[in-house]
């Protein structure tokens, strides 16, 4: 296993194309954390670093109970690193492909919609939202992490050129499938995507390849949840409109209608979603 001075490494827990990702103790403080390192074969490219250190920078600018919290980040020899808050409660989403129950979903979309209208009004948009990015703490709360490709809403213009795709094509919005500027709205119709997974155990668009899948997000209807989830359409419908216009404006906005939903649920209002797993 590596060594990064300043923390004792315990175990992997994740790792994906640009990062491992260890559970380490920090020693100064005796504290457990996600100890995010880049790989350094992945040195030779200076815009790979720079996205790493710019997942650091923008999580660390934002102080919100739904957004992973980082604690250090620096450099040791050949390893560029982040420390950031332990997530305990793993993923959002089983790996067996089951659906989660409505309370749980409902939850989920409430808690992170709420992150990200506090990430847009402090003026960034994170672009890749999807269930690989949203980890539990211990106590089942959802929390936002990965800003890695995140971008500033008043910098758009000049760092997405014209035809780029940057996201995954899965939880793509429709602007970003035609590699549009985007803004906020992008981001809650990703989150819609997560909606969708998370109700019935998988994304509303299927395709062999990216290109297809950016289609179906252009021009297919969405498709209609099972009978016992009906009342959850209109959300998920205005998540997913192929116009951000259409769309709700804000996070605060689905973060509101979600727990209108859930008191409705709680108050008996809609027994069908009440008797929903």
């Amino acid at each position: 296993m590596i060594e990064i001075p300043g923390y004792r490494l315990l175990r992997q827990l994740g790792r994906g194309g640009m990062a491992t990702v260890y559970l380490a103790v920090q020693e100064s403080v005796d504290r457990e954390v996600a100890l995010k390192v880049m790989s350094p074969a992945l040195l030779a490219d200076p815009n790979f670093g720079e996205r790493f250190l710019r997942e650091a920078r923008i999580a660390a600018r934002l102080h919100h109970r739904h957004v992973v919290g980082i604690h250090d980040v620096g450099r040791a020899g050949d390893y560029h690193y982040i420390a950031m808050e332990y997530l305990a409660g793993g993923a959002v989403l089983p790996r067996d492909g089951r659906g989660r129950d409505v309370a749980f979903a409902l939850r989920v979309v409430r808690e992170i919609a709420g992150a990200l209208a506090y990430a847009h009004a402090k003026g960034f948009v994170h672009r890749d939202v999807k269930p690989d990015n949203i980890l539990l703490r211990d106590d089942g709360s959802a929390v936002l992490t990965d800003f890695g490709i995140a971008r500033a809403l008043d910098a758009t213009a000049s760092m997405t050129r014209t035809g780029a795709v940057v996201g995954t094509p899965h939880y793509m919005s429709p602007e970003q499938a035609r590699g549009n500027e985007i803004d906020g709205r992008a981001d809650l119709y990703s989150l819609g995507i997560v909606l969708h997974e998370l109700l019935v155990g998988r994304v509303p668009y299927h395709a062999d390849d990216s290109l297809a899948i950016g289609i179906k997000h252009l021009t297919e209807p969405l498709p209609q949840l099972p009978a016992p989830l009906a009342a959850l359409q209109p959300l998920l419908a205005r998540l997913l409109a192929k116009q951000p216009e259409d769309r709700f404006q804000t996070g605060d906005e689905v973060a509101a209608a979600s727990a209108e939903i859930e008191r409705r649920r709680a108050d008996g209002a809609l027994p069908d979603l009440a008797a929903a797993a």
